[in-house]
């Protein structure tokens, strides 16, 4: 995927890399475990396009590649990803859909 840095510059980040997108001012942006990018789309269709490969939207300002993510707090609906940095928020409304994901996946052994 070919993302903006802050700069205006152009570069590829890969599907696997990106922990979640945002919407923010009707910006979107790209986060990964090196920062923040801004992609020229909507959420809709990243969801569209993403969606078939372990993206899902957990709440109405975002859409997180749900194999990244390392926890979920279910009493602050937060989800925090496998970098220990980043956090996104879930609603309510997709708060089942996150447990059953969560309760499905395979178990990592402990590193």
């Amino acid at each position: 995927m070919r993302v903006l840095r802050n700069d205006g510059t152009s570069m590829d980040v890969l599907e696997e890399e990106i922990l979640y997108f945002s919407n923010y001012k009707n910006t979107i942006f790209v986060h990964t475990q090196e920062g923040e990018f801004v992609l020229p789309t909507t959420l809709s269709d990243l969801l569209a396009a993403y969606g078939s490969i372990g993206f899902e939207r957990l709440d109405r300002s975002n859409v997180v590649n749900i194999n990244n993510i390392e926890s979920y707090d279910s009493e602050r609906k937060i989800v925090y990803f496998k970098d220990g940095e980043n956090f996104t928020t879930v609603s309510e409304s997709n708060e089942r859909r996150l447990n059953k994901y969560l309760a499905a996946r395979p178990k990592q052994p402990p590193e």
